[in-house]
């Protein structure tokens, strides 16, 4: 009896002492977390709505409210290690030695990091915008902590390193009020250029997406053997380039086959001996 009672003397000291505070550590901890991801979630809202009402850029505001979001977990793990009274000052060589490592394994992702950050300073484009960089022709949906989300073509998705944008010639047509249109024609040498100039021009103005202003114009741009090139140009906006390029070239040849244009053969010279 005595010794049972010993034993349960020691097991209650056990749980006093030791099962109980760690216990309830464990369930402070979990409710930390919880509460904090309700804040967290609460904090990132606030600052969306903050941004938008002071009409801020839509990529900024994503990019800002991932930021918040990884430096507001940090502080949650942080202060669960305080929880169990681990000091996290004491951690400081040693997150300085991982970071110096994790730097220097990481170069490529803290790179493309940083790029993200001086593409949402210098904004050469924004979402929404029609671009071709680092190899990639598409819609930017989104310009993320690490890559950027490109939709091309083909409508696939595509996820591009933010400092292979950086570093990479950029071509944003979304960023002018419209694009040229171009179309190069090969004439026969018995067509009149100047004629068809003014042919072309007419029908090219009744294409849906082509603006007025400035006007639809055509000129001669090259010779040989064959015929004449000229070359039209028809401005548009960005959304509907791909369309009026379409319906420009059906309107050509639509004209073409109206006027009864022959067709471009390559011209000899014989010269007798």
């Amino acid at each position: 009896m005595k010794e049972y009672l010993n034993d349960f003397t020691r097991f209650e000291f056990i749980l006093n002492h030791y099962l109980a505070p760690f216990a309830l550590k464990i369930m402070g901890a979990f409710a930390l977390w919880i509460v904090s991801g309700f804040v967290i979630r609460w904090t990132k809202r606030l600052l969306r709505k903050a941004l938008e009402a002071r009409k801020v850029d839509p990529t900024l505001i994503i990019y800002a409210n991932q930021t918040l979001g990884v430096a507001l977990r940090a502080l949650t793990v942080v202060a669960i290690l305080n929880l169990f009274g681990i000091e996290t000052t004491s951690f400081s060589a040693i997150l300085a030695a991982a970071g110096v490592a994790i730097g220097v394994a990481w170069s490529g992702l803290l790179s493309n990091f940083a790029a993200g950050i001086f593409l949402i300073l210098f904004r050469p484009f924004k979402s929404g915008d029609s671009i071709t960089a680092g190899g990639v022709t598409g819609v930017v949906r989104e310009i993320g902590l690490f890559a950027t989300t490109i939709d091309n073509g083909d409508n696939l998705r595509v996820f591009v390193g933010n400092n292979k944008l950086f570093s990479d010639n950029i071509l944003n047509y979304s960023s002018n009020a419209y694009r040229i249109a171009s179309f190069k024609i090969l004439l026969a040498h018995a067509v009149s250029p100047e004629a068809s100039i003014k042919s072309f021009t007419l029908a090219l103005e009744k294409v849906s997406g082509v603006r007025p202003d400035p006007k639809v114009s055509g000129e001669i741009t090259e010779f040989s053997p064959m015929g004449i090139f000229i070359t039209m140009k028809a401005s548009c906006h960005q959304s509907v380039y791909a369309n009026v390029l379409v319906a420009g070239n059906q309107a050509i040849y639509e004209v073409m086959k109206q006027e009864k244009y022959p067709v471009p053969e390559m011209r000899t010279v014989l010269i007798n001996p």
